[in-house]
């Protein structure tokens, strides 16, 4: 895993009034102890990088001074400014600008780390690092970069209940993303005096890049300046451009600096709340929690009517030598509603549930015979906001459906992740012990030692036909896979529906050639689910529509030849990138068959939709069908627009 060094967020402490236009404040700083140990004694190489939903917003935040520190904390006076005045959040501003609200954080750019032009070129050069086309790297190691050409603007003026969802809410900018939309443009006219917010294309997987307002004379760019590795791959990486003069500039561009990022030594955390004290095998591991779970559920307490164990220890490795937990008991079956629940779940005499038992702050690791229903949900959420628990571990996801979750399950991950609570699935279709990890608002079960892997992989969504493939379409679809790599590099996953077929071919490959795969399994009658995925999530047959949100993790989709399930997924994508809830990005659709074109009639369809006015003509832009699986590279690069 490879990240920027920086801190957390600072947040506003104090606002000392205007200055001009200006807002003068002071913002505080926490350091954690490794940051503040790197940087000591080179605290003029950290940089200010204000957060980039504000730039976005035409909010300008900039440093009036240097840092002053205390210990592992610091604090710095900035400058906010309604830098982009046709946004309008000047008359916003003052009721925005209020302690507590978080402005950005500081970064770590030591001279040591930046890279000389002749490396950024080779990075270039081996596909490791992908910038936009109509780059240029100068003899001082500035890379030059061209945004798009389109611009964002709102649809409408924001409102302060809107500007204030986007600034401080968790998912502000989902909301922005829904609010800021992109017209295209022949060029980016850049008014006097006033600024606007384009993009520009830019996969960056080991690296942070600094944007450097070296000469303003075809821009200034405000102040949200570092790209993070990881998080910085798309086609909408934006920019946020004024004009400080008096004549018009167009086509603005930005200079920046590459920076070699850290590398995050993953810390592999298990079920039983720590590193594994000696290396081991993945198999010995679950065969000991199953061991503990089959002497649990052995228990007297556990009858043909009360099956549902929950146990609780706040001492893991004494439970494995074979310890009492501190808690045990045993229910019945969820009777199905909450209020039948309520019914067959009366509150104790003493009115304390069974978690009530465990002390504030005990940190407990959670036994579950099967994944939580509604009456432990909210006694686990209960005990969680009193740290009564730190990590749960369910050994079967349903007593009706077999491994696979409902959406009221996802729903309570999601509560789980919230309340900061570690989730382990002890799966014994698997034999393997795998924990719960979120990417953005999406979670997949892989094993604690690729977590880290799963997090920070460019992730390609593949979809198609359970039906065995021919020999030539086993061979597009390995050469599709390989080309894949050729142009992202090893730090790529593949995401399929998980069953056989394509799928099953699509993995295989991923596989041979040191990738990672994961699976979104689906309940159904016609296939089996493949035991090989790396990182995977299940879901219930009625949960068919809410599975297509947990490809939003993927940055691409493609489509190989398929039935109506595939026309579905198809259908789904294409909406979710219309409506913004994805990012527009380009899809392929393969076609190895070797007969007549498959998807001929679809690109018919979209056509006729397209001039009709029922399609946006973008979204045809940003689709290739093909049977060359070597035009695939030649047309992200160019959709993409990178160099």
């Amino acid at each position: 895993m490879y990240a920027t060094p920086e801190t957390d967020d600072g947040w506003l402490t104090k606002v000392h009034g205007h200055e001009g236009e200006a807002l003068v404040v002071e913002a505080h700083f926490n350091l954690p102890r490794r940051f503040h140990d790197l940087v000591r004694g080179r605290e003029s190489e950290l940089v200010f990088a204000a957060r980039s939903r504000l730039a976005r917003l035409g909010i300008n935040i900039t440093p009036l001074g240097d840092p002053v520190f205390n210990g592992r904390s610091c604090d710095l006076r900035l400058a906010v400014v309604a830098a982009i005045h046709a946004y309008g959040m000047a008359e916003h501003l003052d009721r925005l600008v209020v302690p507590g609200l978080a402005v950005g954080r500081l970064v770590f750019c030591p001279q040591d780390t930046r890279l000389s032009s002749t490396e950024i070129h080779g990075l270039i050069r081996d596909n490791q690092l992908q910038v936009p086309t109509g780059f240029s790297l100068d003899a001082h190691g500035y890379l030059i970069l061209r945004p798009q050409q389109q611009v964002f603007r709102f649809r409408k003026p924001l409102t302060f209940d809107e500007v204030t969802a986007v600034a401080n809410h968790a998912d502000g900018k989902e909301l922005l993303n829904r609010l800021q939309v992109r017209t295209a443009v022949d060029n980016i006219e850049l008014a006097p005096m006033d600024g606007l917010v384009t993009a520009c294309s830019m996969f960056l997987h080991r690296h942070y890049v600094v944007l450097q307002n070296l000469d303003d004379s075809l821009g200034f760019h405000l102040q949200a300046t570092v790209l993070d590795p990881v998080s910085t791959r798309g086609t909408n990486v934006y920019l946020e451009f004024i004009n400080r003069s008096d004549q018009l500039i167009v086509n603005p561009t930005v200079a920046a600096t590459v920076h070699e990022a850290t590398r995050l030594e993953p810390e592999h955390r298990y079920w039983y709340g720590g590193p594994r004290p000696q290396p081991s095998a993945a198999e010995p591991e679950y065969r000991a929690l199953l061991q503990v779970f089959d002497r649990l559920e052995a228990s007297p307490l556990m009858t043909g009517d009360c099956h549902r164990l929950m146990a609780a220890t706040t001492d893991p490795a004494a439970l494995l030598r074979g310890a009492a937990p501190d808690l045990l008991c045993a229910r019945e079956d969820n009777p199905g509603s909450p209020r039948a629940a309520a019914e067959h779940y009366p509150v104790p005499a003493d009115n304390a549930a069974p978690l009530d038992q465990l002390p504030d702050g005990a940190a407990a690791t959670l036994l579950l015979g099967y994944f939580p229903n509604l009456i432990e949900h909210t006694e686990i959420c209960a005990a969680a906001l009193r740290r009564k628990i730190a990590r749960l571990c369910f050994r079967r996801p349903s007593f009706e459906h077999g491994v696979f979750l409902s959406d009221r399950d996802h729903g309570r991950l999601a509560d789980y992740e919230g309340l900061g609570l570690e989730v382990y699935w002890c799966n014994e279709a698997r034999t393997h012990v795998v924990r719960h990890a979120f990417r953005g608002l999406r979670g997949y079960f892989t094993t604690p030692d690729k977590l880290d892997r799963f997090r920070s992989a460019l992730v390609f969504a593949i979809y198609g036909s359970i039906k065995p493939l021919s020999d030539q379409e086993i061979t597009h679809t390995e050469r599709l896979i390989e080309n894949l790599q050729g142009l992202f590099g090893n730090d790529i996953g593949i995401l399929t529906g998980g069953g056989p077929g394509s799928m099953q071919q699509v993995t295989n490959t991923a596989h041979r050639l040191g990738l990672m795969a994961g699976s979104s399994f689906i309940e159904t009658m016609d296939q089996e689910t493949n035991k090989t995925a790396d990182f995977y999530q299940t879901f219930q047959a009625r949960s068919r529509q809410s599975r297509q949100r947990w490809f939003e993790i993927a940055s691409f989709h493609i489509f190989l030849i398929g039935g109506v399930g595939t026309l579905e997924e198809i259908g789904l994508t294409l909406t979710d990138m219309k409506l913004g809830v994805i990012e527009a990005s380009p899809v392929v659709f393969l076609d190895s068959s070797g007969g007549d074109f498959y998807w001929e009639g679809l690109k018919t369809q979209l056509t006729r939709m397209v001039r009709a006015g029922r399609t946006p003509s973008w979204l045809l832009d940003n689709i290739l069908m093909t049977s060359d699986p070597d035009e695939v590279p030649r047309f992200y690069k160019k959709t993409l627009r990178l160099g």
